[in-house]
């Protein structure tokens, strides 16, 4: 596994869990508002954390944590997950995968095994665009990450699908056709996520204004079913 960070205890990161959260370098997706930019262009730039002192780490942590978050970068693209899965199910770890959705195949592969217990999955914009927020060149991206959706709908997989607003990437209009498309996938909580304006790959958002958490909590209210707000930044102005 090319694990390229941990962070050693979390509350908010697997709902209803104290867990730790494993990154893993690399990742297929150039969404201008990530976080981690170091994992997605240079995850070597990061110390480079041995599989044996994860675990090592692990062994130690158990009974007093109760889940382990895999995290990224897309960590479904290490061809070793699988395999470390289970290691850390021997241990007796919940595990939750936060993934992009690009490879559907194999997270349902592991949901079948027993290796995942939760998921996050960010949900990046109404299929007509999918490829654009996420500048991927995946030809048929979006159907791909609705089949995990569908597949995880049907088989009531707890899972948490949010997704980042910028007014420069998805107007209204774009967020009520994604409301529509996860209704219609059976995913009926959603959360709208405020951009935050951190060191992200695309420094050109941080010169545009989003909107407002009053905009923000409001289009939530009109878009219906469980859709949901978080990351408030206090910008109530009009």
């Amino acid at each position: 596994m090319n694990i390229r960070g941990l962070q050693r205890f979390t509350m908010v990161d697997y709902p209803g869990k104290m867990a730790c959260v494993i990154f893993t370098g690399g990742c297929n997706f150039r969404c201008p508002y990530c976080h981690n930019p170091c994992l997605v262009f240079d995850p070597e730039s990061q110390p480079l954390i041995r599989e044996s002192q994860i675990m090592s780490f692990l062994e130690s942590r158990v009974g007093k944590l109760d889940g382990v978050v895999i995290s990224g970068g897309e960590p479904t693209l290490q061809p070793e997950l699988p395999e470390f899965a289970v290691k850390v199910k021997n241990l007796g770890f919940a595990i939750k995968i936060d993934t992009n959705g690009s490879t559907p195949d194999i997270v349902i592969s592991m949901l079948k095994a027993g290796l995942i217990d939760a998921m996050g999955v960010d949900y990046k914009g109404p299929a007509e665009i999918y490829n654009i927020v996420a500048r991927s060149k995946i030809p048929d991206l979006a159907a791909r990450v609705h089949k995990l959706l569908q597949y995880v709908a049907d088989h009531h997989v707890p899972i948490d699908v949010r997704t980042t607003v910028h007014r420069e990437l998805l107007s209204f209009d774009k967020l009520k056709e994604m409301r529509d498309e996860l209704d219609a996938l059976g995913i009926r909580q959603w959360t709208l996520q405020q951009f935050n304006p951190v060191e992200i790959i695309s420094d050109e958002l941080l010169t545009i204004p989003t909107y407002t958490d009053r905009e923000l909590i409001d289009m939530a209210r009109v878009l219906g079913g469980i859709t949901r707000v978080r990351g408030l930044k206090g910008l109530y102005l009009d």
